[in-house]
């Protein structure tokens, strides 16, 4: 399966007691019980499909049990790598709201019209957000905040934004 096709919603962080349990993070609050039926774990490009045995919290935190994943070695084997799911699997989300990566590829131009260039990136900080723009001015970083992006339209791929003054200028020389 092509990466294309797949979002990452997590990581796996280390393996949990000697069954295959993988204690994971996951990127965005997944709002969904259970969890997903089928995720991908990759290495080197290629991606493998695993049917979701179990998904529980326990204090917060998060474990998963994957089909054919049944001792701590092929656990261990799979620490440190990404947890991907096809987009169209996600849960809906409530209206004005949006995933991380639906931003990718969003046109971003200023309210009076002036085409900024096409998100290529996120950046998270903590718990703030920067676009990363590539345009004719070159990179530039939009904080992802109201107060700047004025609309944010993934279904139109377009964001609308209204900058302070000299933050399209930073990355000029």
């Amino acid at each position: 399966m092509k990466k294309v096709e797949l979002v990452a919603v997590g990581r796996i962080l280390r393996s949990e007691g000697k069954d295959g349990t993988l204690k994971i993070k996951l990127y965005q609050k997944i709002k969904r019980e259970p969890f997903f039926e089928k995720v991908y774990i990759g290495k080197e490009g290629e991606y493998k499909e695993y049917e979701v045995e179990g998904y529980r919290l326990v204090r917060n935190s998060p474990f998963l049990k994957l089909k054919g994943v049944v001792d701590l070695a092929g656990a261990e084997a799979l620490r440190g790598r990404d947890i991907l799911v096809r987009s169209e699997d996600l849960p809906p989300l409530e209206a004005g709201t949006f995933y991380d990566f639906q931003l990718l590829g969003c046109l971003v131009e200023t309210v009076d019209g002036q085409k900024v260039g096409k998100v290529e990136e996120l950046v998270m900080i903590r718990n703030s957000c920067l676009l990363v723009v590539k345009g004719k001015r070159g990179r530039i970083e939009i904080p992802l905040v109201e107060a700047i992006c004025r609309v944010v339209d993934p279904e139109k791929g377009l964001i609308i934004i209204d900058p302070p003054e000299g933050l399209l200028e930073l990355n000029e020389i």
